[in-house]
């Protein structure tokens, strides 16, 4: 098993934005990586914060990856491989356990990642890009960010990129309008449940057909169509924008024509790529924050969970153990009718000997306590 990443500690936002593909090009590069045949099961995973491909295949698969993805983002491979992590056998297993419990977010335990992950495989598992080895691997790693929520705190005290956006928005004024164009999305969703928390907030969303009705139904809020978003600018005092969407939701161009109050606004691009022209920050009055702004808030809320991210560490090293383990006893099953037919009591000297030239002293006496136990037991 290998994986590739291109994170936020390894790439500012200008690389991750290339890379960030949508779900109908994340399905297209793993078809082509699958026909290409040097990978045999793969997963692709993107986030505002980090792409990562999960794979198995040949010692060509590696190049192979590097290459479609060289293809696919229009990074010209060499300055590609400058951002890039790349990670082998127990420590792939071991980055993807530490991914999917929260470890290595931007915001230590957010709990978004979780969810990212297990829609990554489920289409992953749902095209067929999935064997024995990624299902058990995912599978495990999942089970392993659960067990971590319910018995270490990293979770109970975990801050959100689109928690830390909503704090930063309720403390922006005394009384805030806010527009939130993305609301259905995956961090909209949550923006919007965080921000109905606050009493001084009151929010606009922004819907193609309908869209937004799940988020109407659960909480009183101002449904709009997205088509006519900038006649709800000049009143909002901020704007937040996290959408998948290919083009900029929010244009200086046609903000400018739409703003006739001079006064204070905030702007929040929490999409990567970035919703928001960044020469809206020209406008006066007005302040543009985007996702990595919030790498600084987190920080400090990093910092109180380092107790908690050993204790998770402690747990991914014994539920990782376990995997490999059922890994291994996986791909020796077709020999165990053979083994069992030559474990006779002259083969078996035969093999304590040779596990004794060949293993470690304390793994071999591991060994000869396990054929002890089954003696006694006899």
């Amino acid at each position: 098993m290998y994986c590739i990443s291109v994170n936020y500690k390894n790439s500012d936002v200008n690389i991750r934005k290339k890379l960030a593909f949508s779900e109908n090009v994340q399905k297209e590069f793993l078809t082509e990586l699958i026909n290409g045949k040097t990978v045999s099961e793969c997963v692709i995973l993107c986030t505002c914060n980090r792409t990562e491909l999960y794979f198995c295949g040949n010692e060509d698969s590696v190049n192979t990856v590097q290459n479609l993805l060289s293809s696919y983002s229009g990074i010209e491979c060499d300055l590609l491989k400058k951002h890039l992590y790349l990670f082998y056998s127990d420590k792939a297993v071991m980055h993807l356990f530490r991914v999917v419990s929260g470890i290595e977010s931007m915001v230590i335990g957010e709990d978004e990642i979780l969810g990212q992950i297990k829609l990554a495989y489920t289409m992953a598992k749902d095209l067929g890009m999935t064997g024995y080895e990624l299902n058990m691997t995912f599978q495990s790693a999942m089970a392993c960010a659960k067990k971590i929520k319910t018995q270490t705190a990293l979770s109970k005290t975990s801050v959100s990129t689109a928690t830390l956006a909503g704090n930063e928005i309720a403390h922006f004024k005394d009384k805030v309008n806010v527009l939130v164009i993305g609301a259905t999305g995956k961090i909209g969703t949550v923006l919007v449940k965080n921000l109905l928390s606050h009493k001084n907030v009151s929010v606009i969303a922004t819907s193609r057909k309908h869209s937004a009705e799940s988020v109407q139904t659960k909480a009183n809020i101002t449904i709009a169509d997205y088509a006519y978003r900038y006649s709800y600018m000049d009143s909002a005092d901020c704007v937040v924008s996290a959408t998948a969407s290919p083009h900029y939701t929010v244009t200086y161009y046609d903000l400018k024509k739409n703003i006739k109050t001079d006064k204070p606004r905030l702007f929040i691009d929490l999409a990567v790529p970035p919703d928001i022209d960044g020469s809206v920050a020209e406008i006066k009055g007005l302040k543009l924050i985007g996702i990595d702004y919030f790498e600084k808030l987190a920080k400090n809320n990093n910092e109180l969970k380092l107790d908690s991210v050993e204790s998770a560490k402690e747990i991914i090293k014994e539920e990782s153990d376990v995997l490999k383990k059922d890994i291994a006893f996986h791909y020796f099953l077709p020999y165990m009718d053979s083994v069992k037919n030559k474990l006779n009591e002259n083969s078996l000297e035969e093999i304590l000997y040779k596990f004794k030239a060949d293993l470690p002293s304390e793994e071999f006496i591991k060994i000869l306590d396990a054929f002890k136990s089954c003696g006694e037991k006899l």
